[in-house]
């Protein structure tokens, strides 16, 4: 059985089970995606900004990001749909970071995974006699 909760939308009591909303703000959400998923779709909004996409549709520029980033929608044939990079806040089209946020994050990882091996490797070792 799932737990009692507050939903974090609108404040009412439900049983969390899979989601993590009530059943009301689950259906308004997911009237939400299909007016924006409808949208895009047609060839007409091919060059829609998100901001053309937010007011034709009354969907807040954040709803629609949290759709992207859910993997729900993809925006990556459409030339004008952009939204800010999570490192930088760069305009992107595919994912959640941009190529130089991408490859920082590449560095930071590679020099920080050398500096663990150098400490692992400055640790003493013991040589014990078992006889």
């Amino acid at each position: 059985m799932g737990d009692l909760l507050n939903c974090p939308q609108c404040g009412k009591l439900f049983i969390k089970g899979i989601r993590k909303t009530c059943d009301t703000c689950f259906r308004e959400e997911e009237q939400q995606y299909d007016k924006v998923y409808r949208f895009i779709r047609k060839s007409e909004n091919r060059n829609a900004t998100i901001v053309d996409v937010s007011e034709a549709t009354t969907v807040s520029e954040n709803k629609i990001i949290y759709f992207i980033h859910q993997g729900r929608i993809r925006v990556k044939g459409f030339p004008n749909f952009t939204y800010p990079c999570d490192g930088c806040q760069k305009p992107i089209n595919d994912g959640r970071l941009c190529q130089v946020c991408k490859e920082k994050l590449k560095s930071e990882l590679s020099i920080e995974d050398f500096i663990l091996k150098k400490q692992q490797e400055a640790l003493p070792s013991y040589h014990t006699d078992d006889n």
